[in-house]
């Protein structure tokens, strides 16, 4: 089997649709949550050349390829584009092994994998909207949930009494044994992120906290990490295992949130995990929006035998979940705030091509 072709469809919902073509007539997909026209520049130039031609199978060849380069070139292709291409050929190993990635990936240590409601925009919002956002999610049968404030590392300190008070609210509006974790989205300075986890921790039971800091302040990191009892968790925006290494030593956060494209793919994330468990450090992966690449976040963390959190999910910023239903299957939308994962062939992923032309942009 070689890879004949790779093409990129952009949707009417302003996603992108990857696709990795092969001689044996088998499609991996993924998708492209960027601007479509850069993505496609990265594929003309460089991820084309490299792949075609190539067996799909040979996944972890062509990640070492496309994110270090080969002995003719250095390429260092942008995380997002090596984790898309990479969720593609994973998706190709599946579908010709007539197995699902889970079950190539090690196998699954469960199918059904519970959902935290993850709203933000906190920062815009008043603590009776953010309540609001989180009672739809209630409504909808969700155990778990997570607050944003979406504050950003430039809008350091800005409204810390007001993120307490939205805490607070959801807090008491939510029974005691429901997860609830607050996100800063890096948005405190150390000396802050302090006072308000303990203000926290006092008030009532929180389950994490979430990027206190900019994220390249990992000495901060240790130093919240180390005064605070709540779990204090980062990775979103982490790339690769060896930056994940540092992340550990310098900053010894208390769970690792690796996304599935920022951290370069399910071949990056394994790898990821690997360095987790062996640092006795919980993975709860960041990856919300449902789809493709959230159903590739969710393969790779059902083989992690001790990751007992849940996995975040939104529906922010994302199409309406019964386009998402139409264009890959009803089981990439949760139920009752479970994904159930199925033992079809690759990730899953049911698209016809009438479909794809029917979204298409």
């Amino acid at each position: 089997m070689k890879i004949t072709g790779i093409d990129i469809t952009p949707l009417k919902n302003g996603r992108a649709i990857l696709q990795v073509r092969t001689s044996a007539d088998i499609t991996g997909v993924a998708e492209v949550s960027r601007r479509s026209d850069a993505f496609q520049a990265y594929v003309d130039s460089t991820v084309k050349p490299l792949l075609v031609g190539q067996d799909p199978r040979q996944i972890d060849r062509h990640w070492e390829t496309l994110y270090l380069g080969d002995d003719e070139r250095i390429t260092k292709l942008p995380p997002h584009v090596v984790g898309a291409v990479d969720i593609a050929l994973w998706d190709i190993l599946g579908k010709d092994a007539g197995m699902p990635c889970h079950a190539l990936m090690g196998g699954a240590a469960r199918l059904e994998i519970p959902l935290y409601w993850s709203v933000g925009l906190g920062w815009i919002k008043t603590p009776d909207q953010m309540l609001d956002d989180v009672m739809d999610g209630w409504e909808q049968g969700y155990k778990a949930y997570k607050i944003r404030m979406d504050w950003r590392s430039y809008r350091q300190d800005s409204n810390p009494s007001k993120d307490l008070q939205m805490f607070k609210l959801v807090r008491d509006f939510l029974p005691n044994n429901i997860y609830l974790g607050f996100d800063a989205n890096n948005g405190y300075s150390v000396s802050t992120a302090i006072q308000q986890g303990r203000a926290f921790e006092d008030y009532g039971r929180i389950d994490h906290f979430e990027e206190p800091l900019p994220q390249y302040d990992l000495p901060g990191l240790r130093q919240v990490a180390d005064a605070l009892d709540v779990a204090v968790s980062t990775g979103e925006q982490d790339w690769d295992r060896w930056r994940f290494r540092d992340v550990i030593m310098l900053g010894n956060p208390d769970i690792l949130q690796p996304d599935i494209l920022g951290a370069s793919g399910p071949s990056e994330i394994l790898k990821i995990y690997t360095l987790a468990t062996t640092h006795n450090k919980p993975v709860m992966p960041h990856s919300p929006s449902a789809g493709i690449n959230s159903i590739a976040s969710l393969h790779c963390y059902s083989t992690i035998k001790n990751a007992v959190r849940p996995h975040e999910f939104s529906i922010e910023f994302a199409p309406p979940l019964d386009e998402i239903a139409e264009l890959y299957g009803e089981h990439v939308v949760p139920s009752n705030g479970v994904i159930t994962l199925t033992d079809k062939p690759g990730l899953g992923i049911e698209m016809s091509d009438a479909t794809l032309a029917k979204f298409a942009a």
